[in-house]
């Protein structure tokens, strides 16, 4: 299994459109995800652990995300919620499930190569 499936679209990518939001690289080599004015929406770094931090125009932490043991990534909450998990189905698309289990939306990959998301 893949270890952060999340960002697998951003790192890959310089710079593409999904939903009116255009995902960037920074001069740190941040991904930082823009509305369809220029505004900054949220910005993904790296912390001391290796884990992907998200961060609001402001500095706040919205999202952490990490691998469980089985190698899923998991979207935390600032207090330790687990807000989502992605794991990968056998045919190799991302599959967005609740905190409860029930699959919310899978992420694949169009002829193009974009990632693309279809909610369940």
């Amino acid at each position: 299994m893949k270890q952060g499936i999340i960002l697998f679209g951003l790192a890959l990518v310089a710079s593409y459109s999904y939903s009116q939001t255009t995902y960037s690289k920074d001069a740190f080599g941040n991904t930082v995800a823009k509305d369809q004015y220029g505004n900054t929406i949220s910005t993904y770094s790296k912390d001391a652990f290796g884990n992907t931090v998200e961060k609001d125009p402001y500095g706040n932490t919205e999202s952490t995300y990490s691998n469980d043991a089985f190698g899923n990534t998991v979207k935390k909450d600032p207090y330790g919620n687990t807000q989502s998990t992605y794991s990968e189905d056998a045919f190799g698309n991302t599959v967005k499930k609740d905190p409860y289990g029930n699959t919310q939306g899978t992420y694949s990959k169009d002829a193009f190569g974009n990632t693309v998301y279809t909610p369940k």
